[in-house]
């Protein structure tokens, strides 16, 4: 099939690697294909950037903001606000999904979609459809990471009894018909695949994202002392971890963390920075910083260090790599498909002294840092290209759309890779 497709593109999503990989991934289909965009602009996620509208031939934003809130000991209040937006944003999903089957797209490519992990509109849409995984609802399916300002008992129980009713029940249920109301599920990594095929009972297809490796790249700048860490400030990251890791290193050659974060929990914050003080370790937490800096930041970190907790994929591993940084990351998950352990960097047990010694040793030996990073930015560019990426998406989607021009009988939630047997 050589012809172009018309494609619709669904999205939600705001700062971090899936709002990276989705304007790369839309970005190059649009030359390759006449693409439309449709979103719900929740304005409560904040200012989206990079601004994937502009790549789009046609782009339909149904604007949503959430309820007004109470604050402070008012908050219980809230609770029938939250189950109002939920109901609001279900009935725009279907708006959406009517605009969508209304213009007649060859298929319709969705990543995340807002309350639940999986768009709503994936529920409601005729249109055959390519849903992209980047991770099953994780707080439906994992326990939370225990944290002491979680473990007040006045509110141990009404918070289970919550979690229980909204996200236990409606949000998952409403997750799993969009996953699986998809005609072809498509995973970031093979983890996130057998995920998916545990929690939904579907078959993903794996496609890799890849990496810009003209804005992630090595420069004639010195390595400065300090490690670096890129993401969100939430328990899930295990920045607690990392402080932990570093203190294990002598304290006069204790290098500081460079926190860089798009999305800061305040509780979380307290909670690391405590740690950090206790353990005399120096963090910097850096918020929203502006891209050019980041890519500096990538460019003179002696290495860095990555230890959330079954982090799915994790691109700023692959982002660190290709700036010929190497990396220090937790032996499981998503970095286990990235980084090669001895080469690229270090793979670890999720245990402080053993994190702590691998970073020791980047930054003390100045050969081993250079080999790896050498390695770790031909590992990207053999690899983990956008060009692979998309190239390979590409095909996924024209394989869909050829089998049900095919097939015109075939309903467009019978794709491939989609329901796995039995399910």
């Amino acid at each position: 099939m050589s012809d172009r497709l018309r494609i619709a593109v669904y999205y939600n999503v705001g700062w971090g690697g899936g709002r990276r990989w989705l304007y790369e991934c839309v970005s190059r289909l649009a030359k390759l294909h006449d693409v439309d965009l449709y979103s719900i602009d929740r304005n409560s996620i904040g200012v989206q950037h990079p601004d994937v509208n502009e790549l789009g031939q046609h782009a339909e934003i149904v604007t949503f903001s959430d309820l007004p809130r109470f604050p402070g000991v008012l908050r219980p209040l809230n609770v029938p606000l939250v189950w109002i937006d939920l109901w609001r944003f279900a009935q725009a999903s279907r708006v959406v999904a009517d605009r969508i089957d209304a213009r007649k797209y060859d298929v319709l490519f969705a990543s995340i979609g807002g309350y639940t992990e999986a768009p709503m509109v994936l529920r409601h849409t005729k249109t055959l459809s390519a849903y992209y995984c980047h991770e099953p609802m994780r707080n439906v399916y994992e326990p939370k990471v225990r944290r002491p300002y979680n473990s007040n008992s006045l509110t141990t129980l009404p918070r289970r009894l919550w979690n229980r009713a909204y996200w236990g029940g409606l949000i998952r249920r409403w997750d799993r018909q969009g996953t699986r109301g998809a005609s072809l599920v498509i995973a970031n990594s093979k983890y996130t695949a057998d995920y998916a095929n545990r929690a939904y009972a579907v078959s993903p297809e794996v496609n890799y994202p890849g990496v810009d490796v003209e804005a992630f790249r090595p420069a004639e700048r010195p390595r400065e002392r300090f490690v670096l860490m890129v993401g969100e400030l939430v328990s899930s990251k295990g920045v607690d971890w990392a402080v932990r890791a570093i203190a294990t290193i002598p304290a006069g050659h204790r290098p500081p963390i460079v926190l860089v974060c798009n999305r800061v929990y305040a509780p979380e914050r307290h909670y690391v920075e405590t740690i950090a003080k206790d353990c005399g370790v120096e963090l910097i937490i850096r918020e929203r910083v502006p891209d050019a800096e980041v890519k500096r930041l990538f460019q003179t970190a002696s290495a860095m260090l990555y230890t959330p907790h079954l982090e799915p994929f994790g691109l700023v591993a692959l982002e660190a790599m290709a700036s010929g940084t190497p990396v220090v990351a937790v032996r499981e998950a998503g970095p286990i498909e990235t980084v090669v352990d001895g080469e690229t960097g270090f793979l670890c047990e999720r245990d402080p002294q053993q994190l702590g010694d691998a970073v020791l040793r980047l930054m003390d030996d100045e050969l081993l840092r250079a080999r790896m990073s050498k390695a770790g930015r031909e590992h990207v560019m053999a690899h983990w290209t956008w060009e692979r990426s998309v190239e390979r998406l590409d095909g996924l989607l024209r394989a869909l759309v050829e089998r049900h021009r095919a097939d015109p009988g075939m309903s467009a939630k019978e794709g491939i890779g989609g329901i796995a047997a039995g399910g």
